[in-house]
């Protein structure tokens, strides 16, 4: 099954992501912090990241090389208040897989997901 880390410091959205994402068929943890996140991605290995940009602050580089450093092999996707030409700005060169921008849609978040790393293949026997 598949692995997700979600980390926003917003409850809602949180809770959101695990609850659409686990129904999907995914394993999905969450972290309110990027001490938190970062711990999560020492432990486990993750084949998708989704994380807030506003959470990083001006600690967006560091934080993502350290994930990185951790995660070499998982996506990042970024969710964001900011337009996404300013978001991008934020990320400095940092590479990530998708820039949503909130609010969003259930829909865009699995389409992103689904893209990335697959469906759940959920048999009616497993």
């Amino acid at each position: 099954m598949p692995n997700i880390l979600v980390l926003d410091d917003e409850k809602l959205i949180r809770w959101s992501l695990e609850r659409l994402l686990s129904q999907e068929g995914y394993q999905v943890d969450t972290a309110s912090t990027t001490d938190d996140a970062l711990k999560l991605a020492g432990d486990k290995a993750y084949d998708l990241i989704i994380t807030d940009l506003e959470i990083c602050g001006d600690q967006a580089g560091p934080f993502f090389a350290a994930m990185q450093a951790k995660q070499p092999k998982s996506y990042v996707v970024t969710l964001t208040a900011m337009a996404k030409d300013q978001a991008e700005r934020m990320l400095g060169g940092v590479k990530t897989l998708a820039i949503i921008e909130k609010p969003f849609t259930s829909e865009e978040i699995k389409s992103v997901v689904h893209g990335a790393i697959g469906p759940v293949n959920r048999s009616i026997f497993s």
